[in-house]
């Protein structure tokens, strides 16, 4: 065997592993820079060359990870904002981290955030490469863990047990959409915190 072989094995497995870090920081750069532009010009003023110059990269870098400029904005949209939403980890039970998450929503989404979020939305209704990043980028996974605080708050008694969680699930955060997409009325802490208490004392098992 040709012992220059190995060595250029390795020196390929080398240059795969230098060329990662740099793809996580275009990577990073493209998301930082898409939700930039989102917050700057809405939906209706972003595109991929505008992206493409603010991140420092090429279009076609951006098209390796994102076929569509709604799919781009919503993955950089869920970069900013998701940990701003995240479940709680401390708190006295799982339905009091639910009912915290839920607050958190409000108040994020009662800004500009919330208005953003609507648009991409709406051009999830013409474009399946953006509802696709929606559901699989933010809404299953956070219903998956929606579910288990459920599961767990039935597990020690604060909810009854035949419950149905998809139902539930769809009781407190449905309504938080359709008030993004439907003005009807503010999205706001107070909105929330009464939406939260109507539905979970109606679940809720009786005090002793």
């Amino acid at each position: 065997m040709d012992p220059s072989l190995p060595a250029l094995e390795r020196t390929d497995h080398s240059h795969t592993r230098a060329g990662r870090p740099r793809d996580r920081a275009a990577r990073a750069a493209i998301l930082q820079a898409a939700n930039a532009l989102l917050e700057e010009n809405g939906i209706a003023g972003f595109g991929m060359e505008a992206v493409a110059a603010r991140a420092g990269v090429g279009k076609s870098t951006i098209y390796r990870w994102w076929p569509s400029k709604g799919a781009l904005a919503m993955a950089g949209f869920l970069a900013a904002t998701e940990p701003k939403i995240s479940y709680p980890k401390d708190g006295d039970s799982a339905l009091d981290a639910l009912r915290r998450q839920l607050l958190r929503v409000a108040e994020v989404y009662a800004g500009p955030t919330g208005r953003v979020m609507a648009a991409i939305l709406a051009e999830g209704q013409r474009d399946p490469h953006t509802i696709t990043a929606f559901v699989e980028g933010y809404a299953r996974p956070r219903r998956d863990e929606a579910r288990t605080i459920l599961q767990a708050a039935i597990t020690q008694g604060e909810l009854r047990p035949d419950l149905d969680p998809e139902v539930v699930l769809d009781a407190l955060y449905g309504p938080i959409y359709y008030r993004m997409l439907v003005p009807v009325g503010p999205l706001d802490i107070k909105w929330m915190d009464t939406l939260v208490q109507t539905v979970l004392d109606g679940i809720a098992l009786p005090r002793l």
